[in-house]
């Protein structure tokens, strides 16, 4: 809109899912959730990516995880900064992230959902609106 970028990403299945499917599935909306309850004014990136990293480490994830949490998003699909334990920078109200925890096993496949969320003075708000539930994601085969 007006030329500013936004994601909203959803994994799918084709077919009937799996337990390992649904296991994952729902780690990673657990890990999207982690993140969004971490994000607010004052934190830094490194804070909500540290959440998570948290989630995958008492879930025994960790083997699971590829990438950092999310970037901020605007003019560009990529942008500074990024919710990464490497980047120190603090959220404050108006900034626009991207939030996509994912999990990946070579097994299996990989499972991210990204949503856009703008910092508000209380917290986020979440822009993006698409269901994340794995039935609604779901292509069934007859």
């Amino acid at each position: 809109m007006w030329g500013y970028n936004a994601e909203l990403e959803r994994a799918m299945i084709i077919g009937s899912p799996t337990d390992e499917m649904r296991r994952l599935f729902d780690h990673m909306l657990s890990a999207q959730q982690t993140a969004f309850d971490a994000f607010r004014p004052c934190v830094t990136c490194a804070d909500v990516d540290r959440a998570v990293l948290r989630y995958f480490e008492a879930n025994g994830l960790l083997p699971y995880w590829k990438q950092h949490v999310g970037h901020a998003i605007g003019l560009r699909n990529h942008e500074a900064p990024f919710l990464d334990v490497g980047d120190h920078t603090p959220v404050e109200p108006g900034m626009v992230f991207t939030i996509e925890p994912g999990v990946y096993a070579p097994e299996v496949g990989g499972f991210r959902h990204s949503d856009t969320v703008l910092v508000t003075p209380d917290g986020i708000e979440i822009l993006t609106d698409y269901p994340s539930d794995i039935e609604s994601l779901t292509i069934r085969r007859e």
